[in-house]
C-alpha cells in the first residue's frame, strides 16, 4: 500500500462517474470541512449525499430507479473536445448510495476511493479536482 504522501486527495470539484451513468458529474462541497489540500477544500468519506452528488445522467443499468423520470439528454462530451455524441433517453439517474466511501485513508478520500449505488453502479473519480477553480 502506498504511504499517505503519495496519495491524491479528493477536493470540492472532484469529477465523478458512474459505471451504469452517462454523464460524469462533479463533486460539490457546499461547506468547508475546514480541512484544505493545496487551498482546495477535502472531502470527507461522509461526502456521499445529494448535496454532494448529483445524478449522472441517463441510468444504464439493469435495475434503475424505481419510477424514474424518463429523460432525454444531450450526449456527454469532454469540455474542450469537439467530437459529437448523439443524445441518450432513459431512466433519470437517481444515486442511491449504500453507505460511505470505501477505500478511504481514515476519513480522506483518496483516487482509490468508490462509492456503491443500490441500482447497481460504482462511482468513482475521474479527477481530484485540484484542477478545478469554483
Amino acid at each position: 500500500m502506498a504511504d499517505e504522501a503519495n496519495k491524491e486527495y479528493l477536493v470540492r470539484g472532484a469529477m465523478l462517474c458512474c459505471r451504469q451513468g452517462t454523464h460524469p458529474r462533479r463533486l460539490n462541497l457546499p461547506q468547508s470541512h475546514g480541512v484544505y489540500a493545496y487551498e482546495h477544500p477535502q472531502i470527507t468519506d461522509d461526502d456521499c449525499t445529494p448535496e454532494n452528488i448529483s445524478y449522472f445522467g441517463v441510468c444504464c443499468s439493469e435495475t434503475p430507479p424505481e419510477g424514474a423520470e424518463i429523460v432525454r439528454l444531450a450526449g456527454y462530451v469532454p469540455e474542450g473536445s469537439t467530437e459529437q455524441a448523439e443524445e441518450v433517453q432513459g431512466s433519470r439517474c437517481t444515486p442511491d448510495i449504500i453507505g460511505k466511501w470505501n477505500n478511504s485513508y481514515g476519513k480522506a478520500v483518496t483516487m482509490d476511493s468508490y462509492l456503491v449505488c443500490a441500482c447497481g453502479g460504482i462511482i468513482e473519480p475521474k479527477t481530484s479536482g485540484l484542477e478545478y477553480e469554483d
